[in-house]
């Protein structure tokens, strides 16, 4: 019986995650949002990329329906007694790892990331996450300055 379970979700699509590294052998589990799927018309292009990320990471469990729902069930059929995850700055994020512990009186620990660019509150405020351009295109030269060492 393990008692953690990995929860991968949208902005973590990365094998080297820190959850999936500070628990290696967790089982984890990533659910397609039907409610944010309906609600943003994501495009095909999109679901087959996230789709694409998510084969990258081994031994995943791929789901879709309601999150807090199929990440109780999994974590009941696991036996896991608690949930791991990476930070996200989307706000339904917090909504529902709140669900999770209320509801499903399941803990919710939260691992930060390493930034992908440092952003003022002000430039966090502003912060658009619908598509990915709209969150892209103001933080681009400074994640690309952060990053030099890429060779793009």
């Amino acid at each position: 019986m393990k008692d953690v379970l990995i929860w991968i979700h949208g902005d973590c699509l990365n094998p080297h995650s820190p959850a999936l590294l500070a628990h290696p052998d967790a089982p984890r589990v990533f659910v397609f949002d039907e409610e944010v799927l309906a609600h943003y018309r994501l495009s095909l292009k999109r679901i087959a990329f996230m789709y694409e990320c998510l084969l990258e990471i081994p031994r995943v469990e791929i789901r879709k329906g309601q999150v807090v729902a199929e990440l109780a069930e999994a974590a009941r059929e696991q036996g896991c007694t608690r949930i791991v995850t990476v930070e996200s700055i989307a706000p339904r994020f917090a909504q529902l790892r709140a669900k999770l512990q209320r509801e499903h009186n399941l803990p919710v620990e939260v691992l930060p990331l390493e930034p992908f660019a440092e952003l003022s509150q002000t430039e966090q405020a502003r912060i658009e996450l619908k598509r990915f351009s709209r969150y892209w295109n103001p933080i681009k030269a400074k994640a690309l300055a952060l990053n030099q060492s890429f060779d793009w």
